[in-house]
């Protein structure tokens, strides 16, 4: 299944690349692509990851991203 989220507090490119890299690590992740201009990521879920898993991968990063539920994409 593919998810949308909103990501606040991305500031640069960099950013992004730091938001990609957490949620790809968060176990149940296949895949993510997070865009800069819109602020937001599609994550591509193997199952359901409770959104408090992905806030606390990006808080790991020490920056202050927050990651809120925008609409599902699609369910498989």
């Amino acid at each position: 299944m593919k998810k949308r989220y909103e990501i606040k507090g991305m500031t640069c490119s960099g950013c992004r690349n730091h938001v990609e890299e957490a949620i790809l690590n968060v176990a149940g992740v296949a895949d993510v692509s997070v865009d800069f201009k819109d602020a937001e990521a599609t994550v591509e879920l193997q199952f359901e990851v409770p959104l408090e898993n992905l806030q606390e991968a990006l808080k790991n990063t020490g920056d202050q991203y927050k990651i809120q539920l925008k609409n599902s994409v699609e369910q498989n």
